[in-house]
């Protein structure tokens, strides 16, 4: 975070990613980078810059979400035929502060992004430039305070309190010296940047489907209320914002089986390439996409690397499905058939045939969807009492994979912590390799219970991250997680 730091982790980002953007889904080019002189003269260069923070997004999620999700979780195991040592100590929970992704350094970089954009909107509009462009001037701000809240949520969780930057920092060689706050700060911050989104108002969608699900809108806004009330533990509000989803026509549930249907995906699993479901993956932008990371190699050479840590179509990526994974699938359930193959590679965002890693590495990362929502407010209903309405939920996933639903008698007599159990095995299994495991252990507080006989893991502050050893050089006012002293 500290900017010697920013300016190298900068130079490297723009050499590995050719300055990658969302152009597929944004209609303007990203900007990173400003001359005092000429910038902030216009509304145009506003929006450009706010796309610019969605760009450095795209380093600190890809593939880095993956090894922050699954990385320490039961969802995948080591593929021999690539052992890293960064990897290795992820799923040996041998964690140091040496590691590469223990640095939180992109993350801060969308921050100070959306600092510059808060920062230098409010000037403009103090000079008059957006008369006539309320909209516009809410646009942008709007989706700069939830990009904002998203960084800080998705750090709080991996590294506990954290320094709150709220001001841009405009000199490349700028010392900062800021000491972490603790998480009742921190949780403030993300509350206070998702109200001003969310009273901007953001908007609803835009002007084409992709950057509806390439941009924060008012559904991602709450998609992210959702997940940070449920992490939280406060059940009534996760409740309300994900009323709002399931209630917003903009979201359907992408198809998969129908028991009407004469296609034998056994016979011919090939055809399974084509359904809605798969192409959520393979393709982006789905009916049940709400906010996912752009990336786009025909336009900007832009990558998300995931065929680095999965996939099994003729490389060696880090992981492979694990075993204890894959037996949680019945046979009749078809994600299982979308997820991985019979040697335990992971090939659920790849193309099943025809797939070509030179310009297909581009997948996008799903941050927030429909069914991902959907059991979340199961566990929340669950957790507030109501059973019935919980798993009913949990019942619209499953038949929408061809799995087996529950009936009342299968659950009759289970307590709220059995049933809380079988809603993480179905995320476990709709949501599996999309960098939701690890937080859903943690959050449900039964991270130990699992991981222990798998990894050790055995102490709830091993739950926190190292904060990397560069971070704690540049900035004397860091202390290291207890668990690392």
């Amino acid at each position: 975070m500290k900017q010697k730091d920013y300016k190298i982790y900068g130079l490297i980002l723009i050499t590995l990613f050719f300055l990658s953007s969302c152009k597929k889904a944004l209609e303007i080019d990203p900007t990173t980078s400003y001359s005092s002189s000429n910038f902030w003269t216009e509304t145009p260069q506003a929006t450009a810059a706010l796309y610019g923070a969605y760009t450095i997004l795209q380093g600190a999620m890809g593939p880095g979400s993956v090894l922050y999700g699954e990385g320490r979780a039961d969802n995948v195991v080591l593929n021999p035929l690539a052992l890293s040592s960064q990897t290795l100590n992820l799923l040996t929970n041998n964690l140091n502060s040496s590691l590469p992704v223990t640095s939180w350094n992109n993350f801060y970089r969308v921050i100070n992004q959306c600092n510059l954009v808060l920062t230098n909107t409010l000037e403009m509009k103090n000079r008059g430039l957006y008369s006539g462009k309320a909209a516009e001037y809410n646009s942008v701000r709007g989706q700069a305070f939830a990009l904002r809240a998203f960084c800080y949520f998705y750090m709080t969780r991996i590294w506990g309190k954290l320094p709150v930057v709220t001001e841009p920092l405009l000199d490349a060689n700028q010392n900062v010296n800021i000491a972490r706050s603790d998480t009742t700060a921190v949780y403030a911050q993300i509350k206070a940047d998702l109200d001003s989104a969310a009273l901007s108002p953001i908007p609803a969608s835009y002007t084409t489907a992709s950057s509806t699900r390439a941009q924060f809108t008012m559904g991602a806004v709450n998609a992210l209320y959702t997940d940070f009330y449920m992490w939280r533990h406060q059940y009534k509000n996760a409740l309300d914002a994900s009323q709002k989803i399931i209630s917003n026509s903009t979201y359907s549930l992408a198809s998969l089986y129908s028991a009407s249907s004469t296609v034998d995906y056994n016979s011919n699993p090939a055809l399974i390439d084509n359904t809605a479901y798969a192409q959520m993956f393979t393709k982006g932008f789905s009916t049940e996409s709400i906010f996912e990371v752009d990336y786009n190699f025909a336009e900007r050479a832009t990558r998300s690397f995931l065929i680095t840590v999965y996939g099994d179509l003729g490389f060696q990526p880090f992981f492979k499905a694990s075993g204890y994974l894959s037996s949680k699938f019945a046979s009749t359930d078809l994600r299982s058939k979308i997820n991985f193959d019979t040697n335990s590679g992971i090939v659920k965002f790849f193309e099943k045939t025809g797939f070509v890693r030179g310009t297909q590495d581009d997948k996008n990362i799903i941050v927030y969807r429909l069914a991902d929502i959907i059991l979340l407010r199961a566990e929340a209903l669950n957790k507030t009492g109501d059973i019935p309405g919980a798993m009913n939920l949990v019942n619209q996933i499953r038949a929408r994979a061809g799995a087996a639903v529950y009936t009342e008698a299968s659950y009759a007599g289970l307590n709220t912590d059995q049933i809380e159990d079988l809603i993480l095995d179905e995320r476990a299994r709709e949501l599996c390799f999309e960098g939701k495991r690890w937080f859903d252990l943690v959050r449900t507080g039964k991270a130990i219970k699992v991981l222990k006989p798998i990894n050790g893991l055995s102490q709830t502050e091993n739950y926190l991250w190292p904060i990397n050893l560069t971070e704690i050089r540049l900035n004397p006012l860091l202390d290291q997680n207890s668990y690392y002293q």
